[in-house]
């Protein structure tokens, strides 16, 4: 990850002879929770006359200690960098979306234009992408420069939103940093599509995402337009052969490149050598290097050292080529690659012999190394966060009423969730809303609760094509799962993220959720109250946008 870089910055503030100032508060851990916790942060801001930058991290914000830094952070348009990482820690996931927005709202009431913004190590998930839409889609953001996003349990929910947020108009971004965070290719293919439009990137850095060799391709293709990409890491992903050579691919458009880190990426031999020889037949001027444990056979090694060294001012260029945990032959042969690489060669075996990596079917094997990852990677789901709960009714979550036949109702209620069909709905009687609603409140955690409610929505609505008293039933739900949606905290996106999952306009985080209703009757009746004068403006707006811009 590239590190802070103060010269930078000051360029972005066109004005070098200026000395950069701001209010940090990072490394305290403080507990923010009320606008009083928050009062010596806000005190700092406002006695700082030019805010240029603000960093809170490793400290905890609530909504309300959030809400009265927002309102401190009005009166400085000429804030330009933000450093949040690590500021949620020990918080609710309904609690972060708010305080991001509220943080957002700010900003964008100063009219400031942020060049640097880094959120990482906080796990907001899917849900923290949607506090954050707002600012990433306005002004404030239209001359980032820096986005650090790692660390973040974002998902394949989560990138796709934050490619939609990106998308809203023309970016011209240097870095982007989003590792850790589960994107795998549905992920990479949409945030690809962003940086296709951009070329303006210089760093990306993208470790450890599940990416196999299709999001990789889809990446290697971006990357053709973004000409002035110096660093490129995607360690600890799928890259395979496959994706090594469309990498290889793009790497002729790529004559700034200085910083490759592809450790851990299951190369094998062949996609070394296809990287070695877009190295020498473009005279790449690479740097730094980093291809370890990725089961290269000794001779693939050597190309790559003589790819490497193949220009003269190799040996003052080159400060780090990493082969370790690979096949490097014998001693000689790991003394020549060290006599060519110098002092930036960082040389050890893998676990076994010289020929751990090295059979006289080397190929073959990869290539059916290559179909098994495909078929890994198709039969492969997120799951790095924990924002999408499926609901399911147990014992210990039915609700204990004081009247008879109690058992029974439940019985009828759970049958119902779980098989959501017209005869199993007229079970529950002509109270069937009122059935359900004393049904669910056990459920403590507000984003199962709200989850549960949604389901219970959709199991109604979708049968409400096939009967007028279904159609009414349907409404009555509608107004108690916004009035229940309502009674909880941060509520809104995360009623939101159910419901547009649970039409299926975005996909599960959570490998065990099922649709078991009719969405064509769903659609239908939610249209029939899209209007109503309860339904939340927002909530609509979102809910047309996504029907018609599916994630």
């Amino acid at each position: 990850m590239t590190s802070f870089n103060l010269k930078s910055i000051n360029s972005v503030l066109n004005d070098n002879s200026t000395t950069l100032s701001g209010v940090d508060f990072s490394g305290k851990s403080l507990k923010l929770d009320t606008e009083n916790d928050a009062q010596p942060i806000v005190d700092a801001i406002n006695s700082c006359p030019n805010l240029h930058y603000l960093t809170l991290t490793g400290n905890t914000l609530g909504v309300s200690a959030a809400q009265a830094i927002a309102k401190s952070l009005e009166s400085h348009p000429e804030l330009k960098i933000c450093r949040f990482s690590d500021m949620f820690t020990g918080r609710m996931k309904t609690e972060i979306p708010p305080a991001l927005s509220a943080l957002g709202d700010g900003m964008i009431a100063a009219g400031a234009r942020l060049s640097l913004l880094d959120l990482s190590d906080n796990a907001f998930g899917p849900i923290g992408v949607e506090g954050l839409a707002k600012l990433l889609q306005s002004d404030v953001c239209s001359e980032l420069e820096e986005l650090r996003l790692n660390n973040n349990g974002l998902g394949i929910t989560g990138g796709r939103l934050l490619a939609g947020a990106l998308a809203s108009r023309p970016r011209r971004l240097k870095v982007f940093v989003a590792g850790r965070n589960r994107l795998e290719n549905d992920g990479a293919r949409a945030l690809a599509k962003v940086f296709q439009s951009m070329g303006t990137l210089e760093e990306i850095t993208m470790p450890q995402n599940g990416i196999y060799h299709a999001g990789v391709a889809a990446l290697s293709s971006a990357l053709k337009q973004n000409r002035n990409l110096a660093t490129l890491n995607l360690n600890d992903n799928t890259v395979g052969v496959k994706g090594a050579a469309a990498i290889a691919d793009a790497l002729p458009s790529l004559k700034r490149l200085k910083s490759i880190n592809f450790g851990d990426c299951l190369l094998k031999s062949n996609g070394a050598k296809a990287l070695a020889k877009a190295f020498k037949d473009n005279s790449l001027l690479i740097e730094s290097l980093d291809l370890s444990h990725n089961e290269i056979g000794r001779d693939a090694c050597m190309e790559l050292v003589d790819a490497l060294t193949s220009l003269p001012d190799s040996t003052d260029r080159l400060t780090r080529v990493v082969l370790a945990g690979n096949s490097l032959g014998s001693a000689a042969q790991k003394k020549m690659m060290k006599d060519k690489l110098g002092a930036s060669a960082e040389l050890s075996d893998g676990e076994d012999s010289d020929d751990q990596y090295v059979t006289d079917s080397e190929e073959e094997v990869e290539n059916s190394e290559e179909e098994e990852e495909s078929n890994a990677e198709d039969n492969s789901e997120d799951s790095a966060t924990e924002d999408s709960q499926q609901f399911e009714t147990t014992a210990d979550e039915q609700t204990a009423l004081d009247t008879s036949g109690v058992e029974e109702v439940e019985t009828d209620v759970g049958r119902f969730l779980r098989e959501p069909t017209l005869d199993n709905l007229n079970k529950l009687g002509a109270r069937a809303v009122d059935v359900i609603d004393v049904h669910l409140p056990s459920i403590k955690d507000p984003s199962d609760l709200i989850d549960a409610y949604v389901e219970a929505t959709f199991s109604v609505s979708g049968l409400s094509a096939q009967s007028t008293g279904a159609a009414q039933l349907s409404k009555e739900m509608y107004e108690v799962l916004i009035r229940r949606a309502g009674q909880q905290h941060a509520a809104a996106w995360i009623l939101a993220n159910a419901m547009l999952r649970g039409l299926g306009l975005i996909k599960s985080e959570n490998k065990g959720y099922k649709i078991r209703w009719f969405l064509p009757g769903c659609f239908s009746a939610l249209a029939s109250v899209l209007e109503a004068p309860y339904f939340p403006q927002s909530l609509r707006d979102t809910i047309r946008y996504a029907n018609l811009h599916p994630f």
